[in-house]
């Protein structure tokens, strides 16, 4: 009886009920806020990234000269600054020359550039890639493809990101098509 008894008096005292509590409830806070703040930081750069993105196509597409290499590096600059951070470009125009089927097919590269040559040219054949992209196109319209590449280290290994893309597509807005300095559209 006096085991019962004890047993009793164990459950029914509460003292050091908040220390106990507190070990379990204060590392689930802290890995939850932890979490929170890594997809928030995810998130907040990749919402600067696509606003930066979005401008400096937007200042391209208001070229009212071809684009040179220059230019276009300096659209880069332009970019690293708004984001403060390192990014790579790759524009590229292409035009339809044929109705076909939804998707590529049809479609030319009339140039790709990317400062540096750190990204690899856009081809008909790398088209697929960034199929999901490309707007639906009349037979001899025009668009300019402008891609971002940013390296992304998270603040936690919670994700496993480790760059920020952001594609833009958009028709010249001042000229039928944007050519790139000494090639012939």
């Amino acid at each position: 009886m006096a085991l019962f008894s004890k047993i009793k008096s164990f459950w029914a005292d509460r003292s050091g009920s908040l220390t106990v509590e507190a070990l379990v409830v204060v590392p689930v806070m802290a890995m939850g806020m932890t979490g929170f703040y890594a997809f928030w930081n995810a998130y907040q750069t990749q919402n600067m990234v696509q606003k930066g993105t979005y401008a400096v196509a937007d200042m391209l597409s208001r070229e009212m000269v071809p684009a040179s290499p220059g230019f276009i590096t300096g659209l880069e600059t332009t970019l690293e600054y708004i984001i403060e951070r390192n990014a790579n470009i790759r524009v590229t125009s292409i035009r339809r020359i044929a109705n076909g089927p939804a998707g590529v097919a049809g479609l030319d590269v009339l140039w790709s550039f990317s400062p540096g040559n750190v990204l690899t040219p856009r081809t008909e054949a790398t088209l697929a890639e960034i199929e999901g992209e490309i707007p639906m196109m009349s037979v001899g319209s025009n668009v300019v493809i402008f891609e971002a590449f940013v390296p992304y280290t998270p603040v936690t290994d919670i994700l496993t990101i480790s760059t920020m893309n952001e594609t833009v597509a958009m028709r010249p807005r001042f000229l039928p098509t944007l050519c790139m300095t000494g090639i012939v559209c």
